[in-house]
């Protein structure tokens, strides 16, 4: 109880008004266009932690308007000040334009994917055993989104759309057959979306190699060091690996990824080299 109070003290704090610190360099972030952002609690339990390790201040705001990934990255790559920090899946076209501090928040969960499909589909993939089997079905994903291309890259069929809510609206509809969502987001949408005639499948997983990383325009080198200090103090002192569990134990166990026939894909457009792979520490396995 006493750790929650304290986390929740810091974050109040590095996540408050404008009039908390008066004299903190103020970071924005993108405002998210969906409904509820299922990472938003545990990357600002994240952030307010290795930030209350820097030495100096911060103030972590949304942006004035909602904004999707591809925007993002447009402002904080021109220095609009619009945005300087954003939490996404890394791409190397998004590392050579952007700071990315490369400590995977997800461990890699990311990569893992399993599948929403209407209830009467439930048996759907059922017979699934490759990829091959996969090419009659189409998947949903925002147009934005990295894994567009990852899965087409695979041989994937892929429906998009301009906006996340909308895609489990277009899934329930019939417009593509399975909306492939990460172990660390799934079970959250499936509470928010309680309403609509979707289930979870049992029967697949989707993997990739991913990395959720922060990232932070090149104009925020100073905001950059000091987060990046503090994830590492993290990491290092067990916190980093606690709070990972703390968000994602029960989602990783209710996933029952051993029990799934898991199908593998390639990540042309992240480079293996260029991940900190040799760091056991900082990637899932199931």
């Amino acid at each position: 109880m006493l750790k929650c109070l304290a986390s929740c003290f810091i974050a109040m704090f590095i996540f408050g008004t404008q009039t908390v610190f008066a004299d903190g360099a103020v970071i924005r972030y993108p405002r998210p266009a969906a409904r509820t952002d299922s990472h938003f609690d545990y990357v600002h339990e994240l952030l307010a932690e290795a930030l209350s390790l820097s030495p100096h201040k911060y103030q972590l705001l949304p942006s004035k308007a909602t904004m999707q990934q591809g925007r993002a990255v447009h402002e904080m790559k021109n220095g609009t000040g619009e945005v300087d920090l954003l939490w996404s899946m890394s791409t190397d076209e998004r590392e050579k334009a952007l700071i990315a501090i490369k400590i995977p928040i997800d461990k890699g969960l990311l990569g893992w994917r399993i599948p929403f499909v209407i209830s009467e589909n439930r048996q759907m993939f059922k017979t699934i055993r490759t990829l091959r089997d996969m090419e009659n079905y189409s998947a949903g994903q925002e147009l934005d989104w990295p894994d567009v291309k990852i899965l087409e890259h695979n041989g994937l069929k892929v429906n998009t759309a301009n906006s996340y809510e909308a895609l489990f609206s277009m899934l329930e509809a019939g417009r593509f057959d399975y909306f492939p969502r990460s172990v660390m987001e799934i079970w959250k949408e499936q509470e928010s979306h309680a309403g609509k005639n979707i289930i979870i499948s049992q029967d697949i997983a989707l993997h990739y190699p991913a990395a959720y990383y922060f990232f932070v325009a090149p104009t925020k080198r100073q905001f950059a060091e000091d987060l990046t200090n503090g994830l590492e103090i993290m990491v290092h002192n067990g916190q980093f690996e606690k709070l990972f569990l703390k968000y994602h134990q029960s989602s990783i166990q209710k996933a029952g990824l051993k029990q799934r026939t898991v199908l593998e894909l390639q990540n042309p457009f992240l480079n293996p080299a260029n991940m900190p792979l040799s760091r056991a520490e900082l990637w899932f396995k199931p």
